[in-house]
């Protein structure tokens, strides 16, 4: 009798520990759109944007009255906006607004904000100030983070674009004040994967619409909320900190090729057109090169330990510096012309816009 209670006790033990196995399996066949959801987010995490897209169609055909189809559609504006498909990223996120404004205005609010992305991608400035203070409203849907600090910083580098200085230090002070308020009262812990999300997000800059024209407004921007991309990279995570180190030297790189690669103007002889074409290449090279020394005040000091973002980023800076001394340092000698015996008329300053101090640097 002691020897058939040992085997049935053996027995219901083992049966007890395969319980939550068998339990975690069942759920997730009862409940295969949550595990689709979640391979999609992985996917997300994992940068995968075309294999995202792709489960994302298929999400939205086999589950059209899931709970999760409008995260899942927001997931596909993300993935447009990193793939660079502008216009499909818009209708997305503005057909997610409108459909989930009165059910999951959390989701309609969100999508509301992303549209500035899109709209500063468009090149359509106006609308990303219009769109932010409309996203602005929904303060109890929306991220305290990106209410108090991320669409300051951007109402800022909107106006900086503008060289309106007087607005977009107002943003600036408003952003600093926001981020610190952010983070004294957080109550979860301060990981360098939300610290880093949230500073990329308030430094980044689009050059999708950077030409000859608009040189000038790109360095403007840049130079007001380049701070907040240069922090984002201390905190190593691997992947908002490798964004905004991808970032910035996009943004600097597509800047300098604008200006090296400047053309003479049609219509003029070869000579008179060649120093035109120098004339604004030192113009435009002159505040490129602030917007760099300006970013080498955040380089670590001696005491401090560079991480690998952080050395890859300065180390870039070095060698940009080198090759806009070389525009600035060199001459190009053009004779007096009939009519032209005074000496040309220095270029006006653009009104510059001093970063704010932020308090966590």
């Amino acid at each position: 009798m002691r020897v058939v209670l040992v085997i049935v006790s053996s027995w219901l033990l083992v049966s007890c520990g395969l319980l939550p196995s068998q339990r975690s399996q069942q759920v997730l066949q009862a409940n295969p759109e949550t595990t689709d959801a979640a391979t999609i987010e992985q996917q997300m995490k994992g940068q995968k944007y075309e294999a995202a897209l792709g489960n994302i169609a298929t999400f939205q055909s086999e589950y059209p009255y899931s709970l999760s189809l409008q995260k899942v559609r927001f997931l596909k504006g993300n993935a447009l906006e990193e793939l660079g498909r502008w216009n499909e990223a818009e209708q997305t996120y503005k057909a997610i607004s409108t459909i989930s404004e009165r059910n999951q205005p959390e989701i309609s609010a969100m999508a509301l904000y992303r549209l500035s992305y899109v709209y500063e991608a468009l090149g359509d400035d106006q609308r990303v100030i219009t769109t932010l203070f409309e996203a602005a409203k929904y303060t109890q849907y929306l991220p305290v983070q990106v209410v108090n600090a991320e669409i300051p910083s951007r109402l800022a580098m909107v106006y900086a674009k503008e060289n309106n200085a007087k607005e977009a230090q107002k943003w600036l002070a408003e952003a600093d004040r926001g981020l610190k308020k952010t983070l004294d009262t957080r109550q979860e812990p301060l990981t360098n994967e939300w610290l880093s999300q949230i500073y990329y997000n308030m430094g980044s800059i689009s050059t999708h619409q950077l030409s000859a024209d608009n040189i000038m407004t790109i360095i403007h921007g840049q130079a007001a909320v380049q701070k907040y991309l240069i922090r984002a990279l201390q905190y190593t995570d691997p992947i908002w900190s490798a964004k905004a180190l991808a970032k910035l030297k996009t943004t600097y790189m597509d800047l300098w090729n604008a200006i090296e690669g400047y053309q003479a103007p049609s219509g003029y002889e070869p000579l008179v057109a060649q120093k035109m074409k120098k004339d604004e290449q030192v113009r435009l090279a002159g505040p490129f090169s602030e917007l760099l020394k300006e970013a080498e005040l955040y380089r670590p000091g001696t005491e401090q330990k560079s991480n690998q973002y952080q050395s890859e980023f300065f180390n870039f800076l070095d060698e940009l510096q080198t090759r806009v001394r070389s525009i600035l340092e060199s001459s190009f000698y053009t004779p007096l012309m009939p009519g032209r015996d005074k000496a040309p008329q220095k270029p006006k300053t653009p009104v510059k816009i001093v970063p704010s101090e932020d308090p966590n640097l």
